[in-house]
């Protein structure tokens, strides 16, 4: 049961994520910038999960392990993803730059068996390869294309995989509760970030009260909902099975695009959709299939504890 609520709160986070760039866009429409938006998607949420912890009567308290842990995450998960991110599709298309960055289920899987010497098992292979394929299927033939966005976007999927990868490995979340976890994160993301939106003189207070509302709406769903929701599928199923269910992100950003944004579907786009909904189907029915076989283990290959 606990894996079942992983996975929807993988694709949840997943569907969280994939909705992002349409509402970025509505607030760039604004007069608000990267860095700003960045921000804003991790510095609104704090006061929502200060009030969480309050209301749960859960202490503040971090020790300094913790810290460190928290601040590896922050600078990988927050700061460096979206950073690089940004910053290739000034040289390359926003379609290979989105692909590139969806590279990081198998630098996860890569990252696992260099670091923690872990094997995915063959359900994981076959559903990242069906995956990479998919995410192939997004780009673009042509276009701008240079070697230095090449590398700032592969860089941005490297820090993600790091991210979703010592998330599971570090087992914080067993340390912490997860709203007291969840705001230092959020609190230790904007404190990095603050410098950048300063220095691009990007922070304003003259903006449309429209502008405001859709910085909420992009904090609320990319920033607080996809964030905790990605938290907890991590936390449920492991970084190898989350990171290759996520890649459905895409495949949600694609269909919010041609019903909101009026965007095109290609026959490449529908068979890369097509490509990632079955690699994500396939992982599920494996573990399922697995785990029925084998009730003493779970969907990592791992055994049980019995008591």
């Amino acid at each position: 049961m606990k894996r079942t609520k992983g996975f929807l709160a993988t694709i949840l986070s997943a569907a969280a994520y994939g909705s992002a760039p349409m509402i970025a866009t509505l607030a760039y429409g604004r007069g608000f910038g990267v860095n700003s938006v960045s921000l804003s998607r991790v510095l609104l949420p704090v006061p929502v999960l200060a009030l969480a912890v309050l209301l749960k009567k859960e202490s503040f308290r971090i020790r300094g392990r913790q810290a460190l842990q928290i601040l590896a995450l922050a600078v990988t998960g927050s700061v460096l993803t979206s950073l690089l991110l940004f910053q290739s599709i000034r040289f390359i298309d926003t379609g290979i730059a989105t692909a590139l960055n969806f590279s990081y289920p198998a630098l996860v899987v890569l990252l696992d068996r260099l670091i923690y010497r872990q094997k995915a098992d063959r359900h994981q292979w076959i559903a990242l390869g069906l995956c990479l394929a998919g995410v192939v299927m997004f780009i673009s033939p042509g276009g701008t294309f240079t070697w230095k966005g090449f590398f700032l976007a592969l860089g941005s999927g490297l820090a993600f995989a790091f991210y979703v990868l010592y998330m599971d490995r570090s087992r914080i979340m067993e340390t912490m509760s997860f709203c007291s976890f969840s705001l230092w994160f959020f609190l230790c993301s904007a404190l990095l970030l603050i410098p950048f939106a300063l220095a691009s003189g990007e922070l304003r207070s003259g903006s449309a009260p429209a502008g405001w509302l859709l910085l909420a709406l992009f904090a609320l769903v990319d920033g607080l909902a996809g964030t905790l929701l990605q938290e907890y599928g991590v936390n449920a199923i492991g970084g190898k099975s989350a990171s290759i269910a996520s890649t459905i992100e895409p495949v949600i950003c694609a269909l919010l695009g041609a019903v909101f944004l009026h965007e095109r579907i290609t026959l490449r786009s529908a068979l890369g959709i097509c490509l990632i909904v079955g690699a994500t189907v396939y992982l599920i029915v494996g573990v399922r299939d697995r785990r029925d076989r084998d009730p003493l283990r779970d969907g990592s290959g791992k055994e049980r504890k019995t008591t």
